[in-house]
């Protein structure tokens, strides 16, 4: 299971990358202005990728794994259904554009029209997308799931740079639609390479109500991902400018990486847990290793995020404001990694409400903390919000998994004297006029810290 998730991690990392050269090539074409306008609208491909990803594929990975087993492969495109639900959802938050963009600040609400209307589009391709790669996942085609995240990310980055330079913040939009007009062929391809054939058939139309009804639950989740991610660029747009939503903008996707490898692990592991319907021990067993890598993996990379996070910021971007963004949202990122992990492990044991309702509620809180720290303390308090409810979430969600638990000492006191020496290195450095300097000063000292930690890591994990 953990070897499939390192493909899967893979890419990921890669789909993170893309994302973050993404990030910083068009906030370096646009202005800062323009790149506020762009994140302002980016919750929105949020909507999407997390309706999609984490919604619908996992739903479609854990019964078109049943099927499979069962070798009852015809049913597989029962999954195609939820296309024209897309299409309808597309509709819906088309009607509601005009009452949407109202939401914004003044400075905001002209520049995003056209730009809004496009990236809307992705919501029916997004599903499509979502129902091919949850379909090779759940046939343990987990390489050609991989090559399509590639396809995907890849395309997207690359027309993101021309459409950019020549469309602005319209163009970037539109490099969103192309990405996955591209990932939906390489999928649907190695899907049919992998001898499954998708047809839409209304007999198979109660079978989807079984999918669709695990979805529920599932999509809500996601849905209230959605608030818990992106509460703070839509309140933020909603009382400020466009340069203070893209000085967020550029923190907060950083932050994004360090979940990487609980979503990849993740995937994995629903489909897995899905199949064991009585044997504990087992479902214990993979819980637990699932929590310890993922814990084991992400600690490193949020310390180190924390510690040198204004080099960071300052590197990519070429902003000096910020720094305490990263720091506060690598802390709230670490503890909704454990928090995934333990999410999937209850919908894939059958209890999908309960992290549902969870999420729900975190993100009902996440909300109402921005409204009350964004007006006091701007970037600064929309982060300490989101970290907040993080850490609120994975309570909860422990709670209700009930399993023990307890980091591996080694590694964390591992981690914490890296940690210790980049924040010493980092207070005695600070940072120099040159980007590249900075990158090449703090990347000297830092990366050969990291690759020792994953080498002890590899070496003594069991």
């Amino acid at each position: 299971m953990i070897k499939k998730s390192l493909m899967l991690l893979i890419a990921n990392s890669f789909s993170r990358v893309a994302n973050y050269l993404f990030t910083l090539f068009t906030a370096n074409i646009l202005l800062l202005t323009e790149y506020g306008l762009l994140s302002a609208i980016m919750p929105f491909q949020s909507l999407i990728l997390v309706l999609s990803s984490f919604g619908i594929a996992p739903s479609v990975s854990r019964f078109t794994s049943i099927y499979d087993s069962e070798d009852r492969k015809d049913k597989i495109s029962s999954s195609l259904f939820f296309v024209p639900m897309g299409i309808i959802l597309f509709v819906m938050l088309f009607i509601l554009l005009p009452f949407i963009v109202s939401f914004y600040s003044v400075e905001i609400r002209d520049g995003i029209d056209t730009p809004l209307k496009i990236i809307l589009l992705v919501i029916p391709l997004g599903v499509l997308f979502s129902v091919f790669t949850g379909i090779l996942l759940g046939i343990k085609k987990v390489n050609y799931m991989a090559a399509s995240i590639f396809a995907l990310s890849l395309s997207y980055f690359l027309l993101s740079i021309p459409l950019s330079y020549i469309f602005r913040v319209s163009g970037a939009s539109a490099s969103l639609v192309g990405g996955y007009i591209v990932g939906i062929i390489v999928s649907f391809f190695l899907i049919l390479k992998s001898g499954i054939k998708l047809e839409l058939k209304g007999e198979n139309y109660q079978e989807f109500k079984k999918i669709f009804a695990f979805a529920i639950p599932v999509s809500i989740f996601s849905l209230s991902l959605v608030l818990l991610f992106n509460a703070d660029i839509y309140i933020l747009a909603h009382f400020f400018g466009p340069k203070t939503v893209g000085i967020y903008g550029m923190a907060s996707p950083t932050a994004g990486i360090i979940p990487s490898f609980a979503i990849a692990l993740s995937a994995v592991l629903l489909p897995e847990l899905s199949k064991l319907k009585s044997v504990e021990k087992e479902r214990l067993k993979s819980i637990l290793v699932s929590l310890k890598a993922s814990f084991n993996v992400t600690l490193p990379v949020t310390l180190s995020l924390f510690a040198f996070s204004n080099p960071i910021i300052y590197f990519l971007f070429g902003v000096q404001e910020g720094g305490w963004v990263l720091k506060l949202l690598s802390v709230g990122m670490l503890f909704y990694s454990v928090f995934y992990i333990a999410s999937t492990s209850l919908q894939a044991m059958g209890k999908q409400w309960t992290p549902m309702k969870i999420t729900v509620l975190i993100a009902g809180i996440n909300v109402a903390l921005n409204y009350l720290l964004i007006s006091r303390y701007d970037i600064n308090g929309a982060a300490f919000a989101t970290m907040l409810s993080c850490i609120i979430g994975m309570v909860l969600i422990m709670k209700s998994l009930g399993v023990l638990f307890i980091p591996d000492k080694r590694f964390v006191l591992f981690s914490i004297v890296i940690f210790s020496l980049m924040m010493i290195f980092e207070n005695i450095v600070g940072l120099f006029p040159s980007r590249v300097m900075n990158l090449l000063v703090y990347g000297g000292f830092g990366t050969p810290l990291i690759l020792g930690y994953f080498y002890y890591l590899k070496k003594n994990w069991k």
